[in-house]
Formats: C-alpha cells, sequence, structure tokens
C-alpha cells in the first residue's frame, strides 16, 4: 500500500511556488470557504452522502459546513473541556485530527484525536515532568440530529503520554483497507532528545514506543490489533506500529491511485 507524507511547513505557499519551474505560468486564486472559525486545523468530507464537511478547531469545536457552503453556528461537537489549557501565543496541542468510520452513513461512528491533561494514573516521572497525554477516541452521531454528536458517546482507543507540548502528529484516517491510521510524532522538543526520549536512538527509531511512529489499528476489533501490521505478534514493538523513524507527521494522504 502507498500513502504519502504530507508536513505542513512556515514557508507555505512560497515553498510551493519556489518549487515550481521558473518559466511556469503559476496562476492562483483564493477563495473563502467558511469565516468565523478559530484555528482551523483539518477540514473533511462526512461521508454519508450529505455533502456537508467537518472543521475541526484547535481550541475543541467541530464545526459543520454544509452542502450549501454556510457555516453551521451550532458546533457539532464540543470538548474544550477534554483539552489541555492552550497556551495563547503558540501551541501544537488541541484537538488535532477527526476522522469518519467507512460505513459512518450505517453506524454513526467517527473518531478525534486531542491533547487531554495528563492522565491521572500516569507513572510519578512522568507526573513530574510530562506535558500531556494524546487521545484517540470513537464517538457517534445523535441518531435524531445527523448535526449534532453524541457528547456522552465517547469510547477511548488510545492513551500516549507526552514528553513535550510540540511534536504531537495525531492526524488519523482511514485508509483504503479500512484500518484507522494515527500518526505520532516524536515527543517534542527538538533533535529527538531530552527528556522522553530515548537517549541512545531517539523516539523514532525505538521499536518499543508508540512515539515518532505510524500506527494502524483495526477500529472494528475489540483488541484493534490489525494482524497484518509488519511487526504483528511481536512483544518487543509497541501495538499498532506499521512505520517508524518519524519526526512529526503533521498531515498525511493516501495515494488515490492505491485507493
Amino acid at each position: 500500500m502507498r500513502f504519502a507524507l504530507c508536513l505542513l511547513a512556515s514557508a507555505g505557499i512560497g515553498a510551493l511556488l519556489a518549487a515550481s519551474p521558473a518559466n511556469a505560468d503559476v496562476k492562483i486564486k483564493l477563495e473563502e470557504v467558511a469565516s468565523g472559525l478559530t484555528h482551523p486545523l483539518a477540514m473533511v468530507s462526512i461521508p454519508d452522502g450529505s455533502g456537508r464537511k467537518a472543521v475541526i478547531e484547535q481550541t475543541g469545536q467541530v464545526r459543520i459546513i454544509d452542502a450549501r457552503g454556510r457555516l453551521l453556528p451550532d458546533p457539532f461537537l464540543n470538548i474544550e473541556s477534554k483539552i489541555v489549557r492552550l497556551h495563547h501565543f503558540f501551541d501544537e496541542r488541541g484537538l488535532l485530527g477527526i476522522a469518519f468510520h467507512p460505513n459512518y452513513r450505517e453506524n454513526g461512528k467517527f473518531y478525534i484525536a486531542y491533547s487531554a491533561p495528563l492522565r491521572s494514573d500516569a507513572e510519578l516521572e512522568k507526573k513530574l515532568w510530562y506535558s500531556h497525554t494524546n487521545t484517540v477516541s470513537e464517538m457517534t452521531v445523535m441518531k435524531d440530529n445527523p448535526n449534532k454528536a453524541n457528547a456522552n458517546s465517547e469510547k477511548i482507543i488510545s492513551q500516549i503520554d507526552w514528553p513535550q507540548f510540540n511534536h504531537n502528529g495525531h492526524w488519523i484516517g482511514f485508509g483504503p483497507d479500512g484500518k484507522l491510521y494515527v500518526s505520532t510524532g516524536d515527543g517534542g522538543y527538538a533533535n529527538d532528545w531530552g527528556i522522553g526520549h530515548n537517549v541512545t536512538i531517539g523516539n523514532g527509531q525505538d521499536l518499543t514506543t508508540p512515539l515518532g511512529k505510524m500506527l494502524r489499528l483495526d477500529v472494528d476489533k475489540d483488541d484493534l490489533a490489525a494482524s497484518d501490521n509488519p511487526f504483528a505478534g511481536r512483544t518487543d514493538v509497541a501495538p499498532g506500529v506499521w512505520a517508524y523513524g518519524l519526526r512529526n507527521p503533521w498531515r498525511c494522504s493516501f495515494d488515490m491511485a492505491a485507493s
């Protein structure tokens, strides 16, 4: 299976233009899709035939753009109370990812990835030094309102304690194989080094930690284990590892030709 990893760099569109041939006739037009959003980080289509799109805001809300391009005033979901308190000047934590189950039309399931306060049952050393716990949860939509999630339906499927506030990754998406892919950064700071990092090879190369990896989960199984993962069954490898050696896979996409 092929898929592409894409990092959103601060260079932005300038880097894309710089990479274009010098004599290329590049024309770019920006058209506003929606306004009134706070730190929108991702937009995905809702796979139910409605033509709606879901937009996540870093501060903890999921907003809906309807088929006519209107941003609905009421959020689809609000988890502001579940995420860690964000730094007002700069932060890489928050509501980081959303993915709808391939059978969403039938089961109403979707998944969110967010940065929660460090879990209360974390080890003492982590409580002293770690920043937060990145969480992936399964939720469902209200049966009588397609524009409102059931806030009481949360089922946590992944919790990873995070050393620093940055390099979280946590893009999530379903592949053409129906499995849920979860990207994880190396744990923060810089150069895969510091508190919470493997001091000799870094987290990205350390197969015993889920940090710096691409995880592949089978959400339709209770144990989430994808039996055809490359390291399936190995007790010396963190559960779910599909690829490793990553720094901060912030946004990813699947090769459409392989879908």
